[in-house]
């Protein structure tokens, strides 16, 4: 299952090369249009994060793989209907995965640690409320961007130099793969806002 930078990247490895190109296609139709689809990107997200907290949680038992599978599709479920609430949730998440994952890389840990990550998810969480449609347009983003940079690493593993190179860089520091993810999230951030403002659409 995967569960970890290391096992998608893995898995990119060992698939055939013609995943690259969907996962071109896709991560480019999510960094410019994902504001048009952003509830199935909400569902997506949560089926993502209940699949992976349930690898956690059953690494190692023979029926992992149902396991995440089921967790994937109820909490994808229960998270359509409330949607509009559930984006302010998945905000909170991502605010609070960051933090942790900052926090963790600076070497705090203990009861700080996680004081932190709470506080971090909380902000996010209230942000996310008052601020929907920024946060609909950075889930989309963000997700747009995995799908490309998976995508453009499955046609980077053809020259192995270059990929020794980049996972060389990515080994010795914790903010690579988060920069290299943010800055077509950041750029698909700014071209959406445009859009929805040009549009005058409602999120």
């Amino acid at each position: 299952m995967i569960t970890s930078v290391h096992d998608w990247l893995v898995f990119l490895k060992t698939s055939d090369r013609l995943i690259g190109l969907p996962l071109l296609v896709g991560g480019g139709a999510l960094i410019f249009f994902g504001w048009r689809m952003w509830k199935v990107c909400v569902v997506l997200s949560f089926a993502l994060i209940g699949a992976g907290v349930s690898a956690t949680l059953t690494e190692g038992d023979d029926h992992q793989a149902y396991y995440s599978f089921a967790a994937a599709i109820i909490l994808g479920a229960l998270s359509y209907y409330p949607a509009s609430h559930a984006v302010a949730l998945l905000g909170g998440i991502i605010g609070g995965g960051l933090a942790l994952h900052f926090l963790g890389a600076s070497g705090l840990s203990g009861t700080a640690y996680w004081v932190g990550g709470l506080v971090a998810l909380i902000a996010a969480t209230a942000y996310a409320l008052i601020n929907r449609r920024l946060i609909v347009i950075f889930v989309t983003a963000c997700l747009g961007a995995v799908l490309l940079v998976s995508g453009l690493t499955v046609f980077v593993m053809l020259s192995p130099p270059l990929y020794g190179t980049i996972l060389s860089m990515a080994s010795g520091s914790a903010v690579v793969v988060p920069f290299i993810l943010l800055v077509p999230t950041v750029m698909s951030c700014f071209y959406q806002v445009a859009e929805v403002h040009r549009l005058q659409a409602e999120l």
